[in-house]
């Protein structure tokens, strides 16, 4: 007798889960715009979903079918324990701290009021299209390049545009005969002079032409802020490095 209460008691018990189970499952959710198993999407998270779907995800059939098939996959990993390897973690931490830093970038270079001067514009349309003659010396160190030991530099004739957005910046202020402040170029520091430049026959720009380099001079000059922030940004900070036995 006491086995047909046991079997009774877990009959109830089975038939209240199985009750509860089908309860929920069949249950209207309040703002539920996606049921996948156990997961809930609400018509809100869908919709912001959505708009920053990806860009051949043109259809909403289309884009609920992909939903529907990448959360049942992440479901299957669970089950299989995949979150919880230790290869998984790593590539979630690196596109965590990825992301993190992307959206610093973002945010700081959003927050940059950057313009250019028409003096600057005009200097540096006036070399658009010239061959400039340079002596370029090399030297180990900024406090080598200060000392002004300038011998045995490497003559060059380039092209204006050839030159590195570094150097063009600096070199549209020169005249013939002056030289650069030293510039970090690999693992050395480089000064520039500017000895002759070679006048071609004159063209104008167009309005287009001279608003696309005014974009271009734009976006080197916010790159040049955010790098002496970063440069900043290490010269604050107590950084140790411990590599090789060396401090």
């Amino acid at each position: 007798m006491r086995y047909i209460y046991y079997i009774i008691i877990i009959f109830v018990l089975l038939s209240a889960v199985i009750g509860y189970e089908l309860i929920i499952r069949h249950e209207p959710v309040k703002d539920a715009a996606l049921i996948i198993n156990g997961r809930i999407i609400t018509t809100d998270e869908f919709n912001r979903l959505y708009s920053s779907r990806p860009s051949h995800l043109k259809e909403k059939s289309d884009f609920i079918n992909h939903l529907i098939t990448k959360e049942l996959l992440i479901q299957e990993s669970q089950k299989e324990g995949i979150d919880k390897d230790e290869s998984f973690r790593n590539s979630i931490q690196n596109f965590y701290e990825q992301s993190l830093i992307k959206l610093l970038m973002d945010r700081k270079c959003a927050s940059l009021r950057v313009t250019r001067c028409d003096d600057e514009l005009n200097r540096y349309i006036s070399f658009i299209n010239k061959r400039l003659h340079l002596t370029i010396f090399s030297f180990n160190s900024a406090e080598e390049a200060k000392k002004g030991n300038f011998r045995n530099g490497e003559s060059k004739i380039t092209n204006f545009e050839d030159l590195s957005k570094e150097i063009r910046d600096s070199i549209i202020s020169l005249k013939e005969g002056e030289m650069i402040e030293p510039i970090k170029t690999g693992e050395k520091y480089v000064v520039v002079r500017l000895d002759k430049v070679e006048i071609p026959p004159s063209k104008t720009l167009s309005d287009a032409e001279k608003n696309g380099i005014k974009k271009i001079l734009i976006e080197e000059k916010k790159e040049n802020i955010m790098n002496d922030w970063v440069d900043d940004l290490r010269k604050r900070a107590y950084i140790k490095v411990l590599l090789n036995g060396k401090n």
